[in-house]
């Protein structure tokens, strides 16, 4: 069924847009993914750059003996990876025809068999999302590094210990857990996403971006920043699958407007007010790094690039999500103006 849906080719897509998409919409469109795709290869020159820096902390790490990864629990992203594959299989055969049935209408055609596919994975995401972020509650909320903003108990700073690797047996699993869930994404989109993805770029990014700061930050023993990145994102995720799940197939307007306040609110406050804060902490309160400031800077300069240039995604993405919410509340109506696809079909429905 999948290779079916993603059979038509990505300039059919582009030229049905530009029959019914407004010239201005398109350009602006083009415009962004111009960014993107440039944003991309610059960020790909940069870190490519930290080669030879992250055999030398390593290194550093063996001669202080300092806590370290074991690469040995490489296993559980392999173990991940199977797992998540499977139970979206899973899901996907289990809720398919309920979204197919349950869907507006007004999407019709292959813009219909997309929307279900996204609607799909949506309700896949609310789910592991919800998992995620709880199961990082319930081991991590004790911890010196885990922000008291998120429910933490014992905050000291958010690099407690570095350069050391945080001393929580459950680091391992729950790294290589999430971090198969994001190589998962990033390998479906390289694979299908150039045939189906309007936004392609722009996703290409933020799947590169999230890889890589797992990876960076697993090889320079900052763990807790990618931990607490993690959590930041999940839990406004959760709320972001499901409101955009229940606005396409829910029939309830309150609802509706509950779960999309939910979602301004949550994302407001982890990505826009609490995840600069942190950003914020690192930068001006590192204790661990000032110790071997010649062995760990860069490291320092890696992690904080990483999370500004994503930072800087998350204003771009909550541009569009309060056009959304303000939709929803002044006019009564579910207008995704993010959606290039719904885009067309608001354009039709005008003309």
């Amino acid at each position: 069924m999948i290779s079916n849906i993603f059979k038509p080719k990505k300039q059919q897509l582009l030229q049905e847009g530009q029959q019914n998409i407004s010239l201005g919409k398109l350009v602006k469109f083009s415009h962004y993914e111009t960014i993107f795709k440039y944003s991309f290869f610059a960020v790909l020159i940069i870190i490519s750059l930290y080669s030879l820096d992250i055999i030398q902390f390593q290194q550093f790490l063996k001669e202080k003996n300092l806590r370290r990864f074991d690469w040995c629990d490489l296993k559980w992203m392999l173990i991940g990876l199977i797992l998540i594959h499977i139970t979206k299989e899973i899901n996907r055969y289990l809720v398919y025809d309920y979204v197919s049935n349950s869907l507006d209408k007004k999407y019709v055609g292959y813009d219909r068999q997309l929307r279900i596919q996204k609607i799909v994975k949506w309700i896949y995401d609310t789910f592991y999302y919800s998992l995620a972020t709880i199961f990082a509650y319930v081991v991590f909320r004790h911890e010196k590094w885990f922000p008291t903003q998120l429910g933490g108990t014992n905050f000291t700073e958010t690099m407690y210990d570095f350069p050391n690797m945080p001393d929580n047996p459950w680091v391992p699993f729950y790294y290589m857990i999430q971090a198969s869930s994001h190589v998962h994404a990033l390998l479906l989109l390289m694979i299908y996403g150039t045939k189906i993805e309007l936004k392609y770029w722009e996703y290409l990014l933020h799947h590169f971006l999230a890889v890589s700061l797992l990876y960076f930050s697993t090889i320079y023993n900052c763990e807790s920043i990618g931990i607490v990145v993690l959590v930041l994102h999940d839990f406004s995720d959760f709320f972001l699958a499901y409101g955009r799940t229940y606005a396409d197939i829910g029939k309830n307007k309150i609802i509706v407007y509950i779960s999309f306040s939910a979602i301004q609110i949550s994302w407001l406050y982890t990505r826009i007010y609490v995840f600069p804060i942190k950003i914020y902490d690192i930068i001006t309160y590192h204790p661990g790094f000032s110790l071997y400031w010649e062995n760990t800077k860069h490291a320092l300069y890696n992690q904080v690039g990483l999370m500004i240039v994503l930072f800087g995604m998350h204003i771009y993405w909550t541009i569009f999500m309060v056009k959304v919410g303000i939709g929803i509340f002044s006019a009564g109506k579910y207008k995704n103006v993010y959606d290039n696809r719904e885009n067309k079909l608001d354009h039709k429905k005008e003309e």
